[in-house]
């Protein structure tokens, strides 16, 4: 018996509240408006208090149901059950649950995880990322570049406690559908999907490698860098490969929902090698020589926030005020504290204990030392 814990992921539809309003309500009507308003973000106030009572409703159903029956009414726990025959979930195991940014699919998302605690299951997460729904092309891509961005943020820390990291793809709208599979080949061990049948298809993680040769050149490494930041360059600037880009009816690029992916493989590897060359940023020997000194995970960090940097930089034609603006970086310049030509020294958060030490002349951005709040003061010779 294979006692390692999971990580199973599980997009959520609203075949819950669809095959219950038919199912078992025998109420057509009720179903009919579910599907009218599967992509709404807020209902009309009289469904909308229907929902709030039905929600309480279905949850004390399922609990007091049998195995087969919560299977016929839940595509999401159809896929579940296809992962614990015996019928007992794992107190052990982590779900994420994805829910479309749409009442219905909020409320089928809450009752599955009030679900699974009665089961005995605490640790249980909803992603719900912003513009989630199938009635915008646009606001669903930019939410699948928001939830390839949550899912990086959460999923590697999983893979380093050795969990077996399963996409349930069984519930969840079919748009969902081809992002989550090629998602669950980079991130996942498996993915999961039950046929009409009720048998349980389980493909394994094919060993899938991403030329990024042409990535690592630092033209294309900075672009790729300064657009997850979420720059937008014009279409005539850009030097990437068109599958990480999109171009809106103005010109405008922006990152695509592949290039976020692609950008999540590689930007460990590329951000922890060398400096790459920012637009208004300059490197003083002092500062790369504490770049030498940095960690992988302190120059992954480090170039993350330079590219935050340069972005605000170029959206602003090098005016270091909009770097004293933006309440991240918390950019200001040390008191009584400045060059022998009276040039003030100022300093950037890069997170709660490192800082970045740096002069502005010339509409450029001079680094001059990297590290520790104590250790940059002190080479500044603030204390």
């Amino acid at each position: 018996m294979n006692n390692q814990s999971k990580l199973i992921v599980s997009p959520v539809g609203i075949s819950l509240l669809l095959n219950y309003a038919s199912q078992i309500r025998q109420d057509g009507n009720l179903r009919k408006q579910f599907l009218d308003c599967s992509n709404e973000k807020n209902l009309p106030q009289e469904l909308a208090g229907q929902v709030e009572e039905l929600s309480e409703e279905i949850l004390t159903y399922l609990i007091d149901a049998n195995v087969e029956t919560r299977r016929k009414l839940s595509a999401e726990l159809n896929g579940l059950y296809g992962l614990f025959p015996n019928g007992q979930f794992s107190k052990s195991d982590t779900h994420i649950l994805i829910a479309t940014d749409t009442e219905l699919g909020q409320t089928t998302a809450r009752i599955l995880e009030e679900f699974l605690r009665e089961h005995g299951v605490q640790n249980i997460q909803i992603i719900c990322p912003s513009g989630l729904q199938t009635k915008d092309e646009v606001q669903f891509r930019r939410a699948i570049r928001e939830l390839f961005a949550d899912l990086e943020s959460i999923l590697p820390e999983y893979k380093n406690k050795v969990y077996q990291i399963t996409f349930n793809l069984t519930g969840g709208f079919k748009s969902l559908y081809s992002y989550l599979s090629i998602v669950g080949m980079f991130y996942g061990d498996k993915i999961v999907y039950i046929f009409e049948n009720g048998k349980l298809l389980s493909i394994p993680r094919l060993p899938l490698r991403i030329d990024d040769s042409q990535l690592r050149q630092p033209e294309q490494a900075v672009q790729l860098a300064l657009l997850a930041a979420g720059h937008i360059y014009r279409r005539s600037d850009i030097q990437l490969p068109g599958a990480l880009w999109e171009e809106d009816e103005k010109g405008d690029v922006t990152i695509s929902e592949w290039g976020q992916l692609i950008w999540d493989q590689v930007k460990n590897d590329i951000l922890s090698k060398g400096l790459l060359p920012f637009p208004y940023l300059e490197y003083e020997s002092t500062f790369r020589k504490d770049f030498e000194k940095a960690t992988p995970e302190q120059r992954i960090r480090l170039q993350e926030t330079l590219a935050k940097v340069s972005k605000i930089l170029l959206e602003h034609q090098g005016n270091i005020k909009a770097l004293k603006e933006h309440g991240g970086l918390q950019y200001d310049n040390y008191t009584n504290k400045s060059l022998p030509d009276g040039t003030p020294i100022g300093h950037f958060r890069i997170n709660e204990g490192d800082r970045v030490t740096c002069i502005a002349v010339g509409g450029k951005l001079y680094l001059r030392h990297f590290g520790s709040h104590d250790y940059t003061e002190s080479k500044e010779g603030v204390r």
